[in-house]
């Protein structure tokens, strides 16, 4: 997508994914504005890959809560739920549908598992959705690739049949212009209709590709990469919504993306979304301007950002940051899943998750590790761990370290309310998130104090990019100490939140002898501001809604952006070189 659509989109997400996924309470001028925001015609060329993969989270976040919106809001989100060739017209945006008189004259492609509608450029030489029939035979070859790695090899439930809609009971994909807008492709229910078999909040779909995948809208050097990435992604929400497509929609992205290497592991695409890899020369976990940097994705020359360099936001964040993509970045934690305790872990994961009706990510995560003698709170805490010892993953030489927050030398003394990356949380560490101190030399003994549901450990280092030891901190009572062994290069301590519902965690670490760091106010740092408080795993809503509408505010100017940019500024901590 432009990245001032995608951009508005992670800002409309930012708030809905904190919110509508646990109190299911979706502002309506959030969905409106999306989608009218579509109207705007694509001009340019975009000579970056696209930062987006689909629509499928704000569809299926409109499905959930479609009693709550306005007839006039459902008007505008309607054609994109229905299937492109039941007559529906135009939806309000730069992309058209099938028309009453083309409908009757679709072209198919049948394979095993699927079917193919679109309009053969033959018999259509100079209309938008055009597609070639010999590009749609090689969509269909991936596709059964994909269904063969997806559900025959990874053992998935099939998505379930939509009876004879679309002419069979085979998988719909229809090949629309949808890269008009940026759009990769999309899955959707039409209507959401809950089956109920095998499971509670079981719905069919079908598939929306774009028609061509066009490199002067996509801006790959060819038109098949894109067509396979996507395939795997969107087919994984499809089957996705088999078992439950009411959990947090981070989590369906992330998980979504993750598949992304399961069946093309040689594409490596969604390292777009983590942030390129560098040499931090100085040691500070931090990107610093001249660093090396050893893997650059889009080749640029310029050090993109991305999930790695958020450790602090929550697992379920979405849009935050200001190239809103951490959501999709987040595969590490799948892919750390997937390669401590294997594929089957996954499946467990959302099998769990369909047994139960409506949201309970983070209870069929827990539950699925600890059918295996692990716990959410203890993989949590060991994915912050891998995050900088990234040799610990099959393809860690892909993966940058994780941002760290302050780098000390010999002494330490930091508290959370000091924190540069807790600053836009008043000094709470949320969720689900990790922060890194990190001390060059260590002397003596620290002590690490918190309010909250911390886990604790040190990466310690006998020379300076040296192998890792790692030592689990027990604390009791909140409290716990390390000494320093002597002759010691380089300390990281790594502190975990490791609750799916604390938002309020806060945590003090000193060697009792070094001044404090100065509390930062709003006047030190750049921030946008979050409520502190929480309920159920969610921020709640009120500050962030300011935020959210003085993005509202800023779309005019938005709009005059015509390219992607992974953002070098966060929307909440300007941290990025």
């Amino acid at each position: 997508m432009r990245f001032f659509q995608y951009f508005y989109l992670s800002i409309c997400l930012s708030f809905i994914g904190y919110t509508s996924a646990c109190a299911q309470n979706i502002p309506e001028q959030t969905i409106a504005s999306f989608f009218q925001s579509l109207n705007t015609p694509a001009t340019g060329a975009i000579t970056q890959p696209v930062p987006t993969r689909s629509l499928t989270p704000i569809l299926m976040l409109a499905q959930q809560n479609w009693k709550q919106l306005s007839p006039e809001t459902q008007a505008l989100v309607n054609p994109w739920l229905m299937r492109p060739d039941n007559g529906v017209g135009s939806p309000p945006s730069g992309v058209s549908f099938y028309t009453a008189t083309q409908i009757p004259n679709l072209s198919t492609l049948a394979t095993t598992h699927f079917l193919f509608h679109y309009l053969d450029d033959v018999a259509y030489p100079n209309d938008a959705n055009r597609a070639n029939a010999a590009f749609v035979a090689q969509l269909a070859t991936e596709a059964e690739k994909v269904w063969t790695q997806e559900i025959t090899t990874m053992g998935y439930t099939a998505p379930p049949s939509d009876g004879t809609l679309g002419g069979d009971a085979k998988y719909d994909i229809y090949l629309l212009d949808v890269g008009a807008v940026g759009i990769y492709g999309y899955v959707t229910g039409d209507p959401q209709t809950l089956t109920g078999t095998p499971y509670p909040n079981t719905i069919y779909t079908h598939m929306v590709l774009d028609n061509d995948f066009a490199s002067q809208q996509f801006g790959y050097p060819n038109t098949l990469t894109p067509a396979q990435v996507t395939l795997a992604h969107e087919f994984f929400h499809s089957i996705q919504s088999g078992y439950d497509n009411q959990e947090f929609p981070a989590t369906l992205e992330s998980l979504s993306t993750w598949m992304e290497d399961k069946v093309y592991p040689a594409i490596k695409d969604n390292l777009q979304y983590i942030g390129d890899v560098y040499i931090d020369a100085n040691g500070n976990g931090q990107y610093d301007v001249g660093e090396t940097i050893s893997v650059d994705h889009n080749g640029n020359g310029l050090r993109e950002s991305g999930s790695q360099d958020y450790p602090e936001l929550p697992l379920d964040s979405f849009g935050l940051t200001r190239s809103g993509l951490e959501q999709y970045g987040r595969f590490l934690w799948i892919r750390y899943l997937s390669d401590k305790h294997g594929d089957a872990l996954i499946r467990n994961i959302l099998t769990t998750m369909g047994q139960t009706a409506g949201n309970n990510t983070y209870a069929a995560m827990d539950a699925s590790l600890q059918n295996i003698g692990s716990s959410l709170a203890t993989a949590f805490h060991e994915f912050g761990i891998w995050n900088i010892d990234t040799s610990q993953y099959q393809n860690g030489a892909d993966y940058p370290i994780a941002w760290g927050d302050n780098l000390f030398q010999g002494g330490a003394n930091i508290s959370s309310n000091a924190s540069t990356v807790l600053q836009p949380f008043s000094g709470n560490q949320k969720h689900l998130s990790t922060v890194y101190e990190l001390i060059q030399n260590p002397v003596g003994t620290y002590t690490f104090t918190t309010t909250g549901t911390a886990k604790l450990s040190v990466l310690s280092q006998n020379v300076a990019g040296g192998t890792y030891t790692i030592t689990a901190i027990p604390l009791n009572a909140g409290q716990g100490i390390w000494t320093a062994p002597a002759g010691l290069s380089k300390a990281t301590f790594v502190i975990s939140n490791a609750s799916a519902i604390d938002d309020s965690m806060t945590w003090q670490l000193t060697d009792g002898v070094t001044p404090p760091l100065p509390t930062l106010s709003s006047n030190n740092i750049s921030t946008t501001s979050i409520s502190n408080s929480s309920s159920g795993g969610c921020l709640t809503t009120a500050n962030h809604t300011y935020a959210l509408w003085i993005w509202l505010l800023l779309l005019p100017t938005l709009l005059l952006i015509k390219q992607k940019s992974i953002g070098k500024t966060h929307t909440l901590t300007t941290k990025d070189q």
